[in-house]
């Protein structure tokens, strides 16, 4: 079950729920459509940095398997399979966040 999460602003602060509430929603999204036996990857500009509640509290339920630079952090990959086979920074290739690239072995 593939996601792609664009976070609220300001940056960190889980918009005007808050990162907790952000969090909650996107682990909701994943527990009422993702099908049993599925594995969630969960992937985007998350407007959120490593330490943010955003973030910790999604990492109660998922790996944070990639995280990318741009920003601090804002860009991550989390997946319900922690099986990592390779990660890698792609560069910007023109935008103001770089494109990571995470290959995960099901």
């Amino acid at each position: 079950f593939f996601i792609n999460h664009h976070g609220p602003l300001p940056v960190d602060t889980g918009g005007m729920c808050g990162g907790e509430a952000t969090a909650f929603n996107l682990l909701k999204l994943i527990a009422n459509n993702a099908h049993s036996g599925d594995v969630a990857i969960l992937v985007g500009d998350f407007n959120a940095g490593p330490q943010a509640q955003t973030l910790q509290s999604l990492g109660s339920r998922l790996h944070n398997v990639y995280t990318g630079n741009s920003f601090g952090g804002v860009d991550n990959v989390l997946s319900s399979c922690p099986n990592m086979v390779a990660t890698q920074n792609l560069g910007s290739g023109g935008s103001d966040h770089d494109a990571l690239e995470a290959v995960i072995q099901l």
